[in-house]
């Protein structure tokens, strides 16, 4: 029993140097964005795969109620949320295209497109990001391992640094920071 209680120590640690090697300012910068959006009547579009899209559901719901608790009402939805419309894309068109789809003939100028990837290279999130960029719609990733190409096409990004597959410490962290972000605006 002592010998797993020190690798979840071990683990702790690791999780906790892994989130203080964040760069501050690129979190306060996805807040500023963030708050930005909401004032100009936008709308936050979150998405991610995997773990990821879960931290993408938890993230709105965060956003929304939150908010909502404080009065203000944030249009933010999670394009993961439709099991439904992901698999008849996916089966009708590409899963490199779920949530580009989703997004043509929605997305403005004024909204936002939140992306959560450990390795940004997931297609299907570069995809929707290209798209968000030619319509002028504000970019965000949030980032692991060593930032992948949504790191080079995302407006504005967050990378929690790790070595590539440590999955556990780049999501822990990335749900930590969604949490600091939907109690912040």
């Amino acid at each position: 029993m002592l010998e797993n209680q020190a690798t979840f120590e071990k683990y702790s640690l690791r999780v906790s140097e892994v989130l203080l090697s964040v760069n501050f300012q690129e979190v306060e910068q996805i807040l500023s964005s963030l708050k930005e959006t909401i004032l100009s009547d936008g709308i936050i579009y979150v998405l991610g795969n995997g773990g990821s899209a879960s931290t993408a559901s938890h993230f709105v719901n965060d956003l929304v109620i939150i908010a909502k608790r404080r009065g203000v009402n944030i249009n933010a939805l999670s394009l993961v949320d439709n099991v439904s419309i992901l698999t008849a894309i996916g089966n009708d068109e590409s899963f490199d295209d779920i949530f580009r789809v989703q997004l043509e003939e929605k997305l403005t100028s004024r909204d936002l497109v939140f992306s959560i990837s450990a390795s940004g290279n997931s297609i299907n999130l570069i995809n929707a990001v290209k798209l968000a960029n030619e319509i002028g719609a504000c970019t965000i990733s949030l980032l692991g391992f060593n930032g992948g190409a949504l790191r080079k096409i995302s407006k504005y990004s967050c990378l929690v640094p790790t070595e590539f597959g440590e999955y556990g410490p780049v999501e822990d962290s990335h749900l930590s920071i969604c949490h600091y972000l939907a109690a912040s605006v």
